[in-house]
């Protein structure tokens, strides 16, 4: 097995940074979501810095950085041996490319010393345009196994951020067999969805987790009988104690999460990771003593060691703990004209920056403190044990929550740093589009052919997805054109059982391969590949990279033709670049992303573009798929939000997802004209508790162009944000 290697290839722009070769210890990789954090980072004992900009950044809300911003810090950290990647790591719908491609240009001027990606139409468009730049696949891209570390070193990455649902084990498997430069989370927010896989902020409010505006609906308080808690909340990431092991590892950097986080936050978690990277085996009890002090102090969330030990941990979830991150400060008693009166818990002061957490909903907002009185007296800080008056901007009643979750002194400290001193000194560059840019422009707009409404003719297909195979018996009277179903070891066994009665009906099957796939599920899953040579079938339905090198490894073939390969809707495709790149990886059609919203839609669909489209247009769509198992709560049960939205759990061997009672119905779909490229709808029964009666139900009201009563259309009409 060839070693990894993490030599920046020429490709890369020409900076003051060279890594020869492999290292000895991980870069400690931290956040910065403004110039004082970057400078706390930078101080602490960072070897490189992640940070977003005003644009197409997965922290949406963090302050992020302007153009000269990034163009004055780059040189600034290269002078002190420190590197910068930009998170441009935000899904980009149609209209987006073309600030994409004058970014890109931007920033080729500038010099980072990568970008961080997930959305595969701006890999395509960097691969097509701007190859000199290091890429490092995002978290959300979902790499967490050989097969999809395969995939996204065939596509240019030269390093993979891991998915951060994965055990110590599953990562020494993964570094010692892959040529990618891995980077690995050890400090900061879990997510309760898997990577790449949340769809409950956008279902909700059309606040798009993957553009970087979620909502953290993990974090709300629901209802499950009678039960209330925060079911869905994880704790923060702490790995620290897990570190001598972790060094271990062939790792290119341990990532810390925090781009939201203030400059004392990020400083000390930064230095409580230096002292544990650079220390000895001698005197490690010293340094994780010193660490734990720093983290303790950082107001962070409660901790725990996420799935490093365990791939179904029991203490990486706080349901019966509030969601908010900080120091409990205490409840809020009384409601008066200037704020909530409180006993406090611990030490606050004017400057330090609060959360509060409302009983009615449970929803969080925080504030800067700028008042604090005590029998009419203001005061500067006041102490534990203490009954003051917090002053808010907006109103606190009885039994809301209050935490500390950043220092006053924190970013006044940050702002000290000479790194500040000489951001400001320097003047901010004038960055002017070179004249690589209009070819590059004209290109997005000259690729595909316009067609017009008329130019439609073909009628689009209808594809049934179920959940069982004896389902599939139900819908000969529709006559499906597809039928998509899972690809499991029961599914299976009852194919065999009715193929010779039903030979016809499996011409048109789709087998569905699961997104998540651990350990011996791989193994069954190529042994189940190898059972479908006996079947027959129309092709299959992938919903993570990783699916490619498996189908392409397996030895499921049909001689004289090969089998079709579709996308689903989690490769989250908005744009016809995204289309291109999948259809670099000879896919013959993709599920265009059901977060679309009508204009992104009519923009897509107006042009041929490179592949054969597919549409979801009903089904009850997993919000939440993930590796926690919740405790307390059981298959199928409901679960309530505070604001009386209703979900359903479902358990199977690779996944726990909670999908909504209330379904998807994209009908306006219909009116959209043209509908350039696509093949077929989708009508997804695999979560439906009726399937046969809702399939009737679903295809006389698209027979008669008619709403389907108590579904909601997505993002269709609201948009996407």
């Amino acid at each position: 097995m060839k070693k990894p290697n993490y030599k920046h290839k020429k490709r890369r722009p020409q900076g003051p940074i060279k890594l020869e070769t492999v290292k000895s210890k991980p870069e400690i990789l931290a956040p910065a979501g403004n110039p004082a954090t970057f400078a706390a980072a930078v101080d602490a004992g960072a070897d490189s810095v992640y940070l977003g900009l005003k644009d197409f950044s997965a922290r949406a809300f963090a302050a992020n950085f302007s153009l000269p911003d990034l163009a004055r810090l780059v040189p600034l950290a290269h002078e002190r041996g420190v590197k910068v990647y930009i998170a441009f790591n935000s899904l980009l719908k149609q209209e987006d490319l073309a600030a994409a491609a004058r970014l890109l240009d931007a920033l080729v001027q500038i010099k980072p010393d990568a970008l961080i990606l997930q959305d595969l139409g701006l890999l395509h468009l960097i691969k097509t345009h701007f190859p000199m730049f290091e890429l490092h696949a995002s978290t959300l891209m979902g790499g967490y196994s050989l097969p999809g570390l395969r995939v996204l070193e065939k596509l240019g990455f030269d390093r993979v951020v891991l998915a951060r649902e994965l055990t110590l084990k599953e990562i020494k498997n993964l570094t010692r067999n892959t040529n990618l430069g891995v980077e690995l989370f050890v400090h900061g927010a879990l997510c309760f969805s898997f990577s790449g896989l949340c769809l409950m902020s956008s279902f909700l409010g059309g606040k798009g987790s993957l553009r970087g505006a979620c909502t953290q609906p993990c974090r709300r308080r629901y209802t499950s009988g009678r039960k209330s808690a925060y079911f869905f909340s994880p704790t923060d990431l702490d790995a620290s104690e897990l570190l001598g092991s972790i060094k271990e590892l062939n790792l290119a950097a341990l990532k810390i999460e925090g781009r939201m986080k203030g400059a004392h936050y990020v400083g000390n978690i930064v230095k409580a990771y230096r002292l544990l990277v650079d220390s000895s085996k001698e005197d490690w009890d010293q340094a994780l003593a010193e660490a734990r002090e720093l983290i303790d102090d950082s107001l962070g969330r409660e901790g725990s060691k996420g799935f490093f030990v365990s791939p179904h941990p029991t203490d990486a979830l706080a349901p019966y703990h509030s969601a908010t991150s900080g120091r409990f400060l205490g409840r809020i008693e009384e409601t008066v004209r200037e704020g909530g009166r409180i006993e406090l818990k611990a030490d606050v002061k004017s400057g330090d920056r609060l959360r509060a957490q409302f009983k009615r909903n449970g929803e969080r907002q925080a504030f800067t403190l700028k008042e604090i009185t005590r029998d009419g007296s203001r005061l500067k800080k006041a102490v534990q044990g203490k009954k003051v008056i917090l002053n808010s901007p907006f109103t606190l009643t009885g039994g809301d929550l209050i935490f500390k979750v950043d220092t006053a002194g924190g970013e006044k400290e940050a702002l000290k740093s000479p790194l500040i001193k000489d951001f400001k000194e320097t003047p901010a560059p004038n960055i002017k589009p070179s004249r690589k840019l209009p070819p590059v422009l004209d290109d997005l707009k000259a690729r595909y052919r316009r067609v017009s409404g008329s130019a439609n003719r073909t009628k689009p297909e209808i594809w049934y997805r179920l959940s069982r195979t004896e389902e599939i018996l139900n819908l000969e009277e529709l006559k499906p054109d597809r039928i998509i179903l899972p690809l499991t070891r029961p599914n299976l066994k009852r194919i065999n059982q009715i193929k010779r009665r039903h030979d016809r009906v499996l011409n048109r099957l789709i087998w569905a391969l699961p997104p998540l796939l651990f350990g011996s599920e791989l193994d069954d899953l190529n042994q189940d590949l190898k059972n479908l040579r006996q079947v027959n079938l129309a092709g299959f339905m992938i919903s993570n990279l990783s699916h490619i090198d498996i189908l392409n490894q397996s030895s499921v073939k049909r001689p004289g033709r090969r089998l079709s390969i579709y996308a689903d809707y989690r490769l989250n495709c908005l744009n016809t670049e995204a289309e291109a790149q999948l259809k670099s990886l000879r896919l013959d059609g993709v599920t265009l992303s059901i977060e679309n919203d009508e204009k992104n839609l009519r923009q897509i669909l107006s042009q041929t573009g490179p592949i054969t489209r597919l549409l979801y247009i009903y089904g009850r769509p997993s919000l939440f798929t993930s590796r926690f198992v919740p405790p307390g709560l059981k298959d199928n049960l409901p679960v309530m939000s505070p604001r009386k939205e209703r979900f359903r759990l479902r358990f199977d061997r690779s996944a726990f997802q909670v999908f909504a009672e209330q379904p998807v119905f994209l009908a306006p779909l219909l009116k959209i004209k043209p509908l350039a490229g696509v093949k077929a709808f989708i009508i997804d029964l695999e979560f439906d508790p009726h399937p046969r009666k809702r399939a009737r139900e679903v295809r006389e009201a698209l027979k008669r162009n008619r709403p389907l009563k108590g579904s909601s259309s997505f993002n269709l009409k609201r948009g996407l944000h």
